[in-house]
């Protein structure tokens, strides 16, 4: 008698992986009183993935944030990153698997006295790469970002949506495997919140960027492709808008 596996396949099973977290829990002490950030939390971030975590201050958000972004290691649980356990890392070699991450703040952190150029040639500056090549590709993200015509202007000349394209552009010039947006619209108004929204998604559709946003903003959570919420340490929901 011949035995028949039936499965379905799934579009997913042949996209890469990005991250792979498995029963992730963080504890922090507070004096001597432990506190557990995440309490047991399982998901994967595909490539070309577009993702929102949504959630109330004290859901995870924050600390699910600094795992995904080799920011910290888990108290149990492991984190991937490119198939890398995050665990196993040493200080140095968790400093170098950020390289592959590309971080925008809620408050841009752009360096004032350099103009757009200067701030998006920053990493590469640092990582010792040849002017020449590093202000070519500089030029290169900021068109992307639709920036093109603004690239010497100083952030105090840009509006807050520009100063956010240029921070966008800062992380793009590295080539990272993804894209952590903290807050991207915390600091400008609604109408430019969303128009920032509107850049991330056709970035993240144009160029097949993956982006993972942090927010508190259920309007803007709802314009990611995928929206998982958090509460007390836990995913609540994981849903494809």
């Amino acid at each position: 008698m011949t035995a028949t596996l039936e499965y379905t396949l799934n579009q997913e099973d042949f996209i890469p992986k990005v991250i792979e977290i498995r029963d992730l829990t963080k504890t922090y002490m507070m004096g001597q009183v432990p506190v557990q950030a995440l309490r047991g939390v399982t998901l994967d971030v595909h490539k070309g993935d577009f993702i929102a975590f949504l959630g109330p201050s004290g859901s995870g958000k924050s600390t699910l944030l600094n795992m995904i972004g080799a920011l910290d290691r888990p108290t149990t649980g492991t984190v991937l990153i490119n198939g890398i356990d995050i665990s196993t890392l040493g200080d140095n070699e968790l400093a170098d698997l950020r390289q592959s991450v590309g971080f925008v703040y809620q408050t841009f952190n752009l360096i004032s006295r350099l103009d757009a150029i200067g701030n998006v040639e920053l990493p590469l500056s640092i990582a010792g790469i040849e002017k020449k090549k590093r202000r070519s590709k500089a030029e290169v993200m900021l068109k992307i970002v639709g920036l093109g015509d603004r690239m010497h202007h100083k952030p105090s000349e840009l509006s807050g949506g520009e100063r956010q394209r240029v921070a966008v552009a800062r992380a793009l010039v590295t080539n990272p495997s993804f894209i952590i947006m903290d807050e991207p619209t915390g600091n400008l108004d609604s109408k430019t919140g969303l128009e920032i929204m509107e850049f991330a998604k056709r970035l993240n559709r144009e160029q097949g960027i993956t982006l993972i946003i942090v927010t508190h903003d259920p309007e803007i959570g709802s314009q990611a492709r995928r929206t998982i919420h958090l509460r007390d340490g836990l995913i609540e929901s994981d849903a494809v808008n």
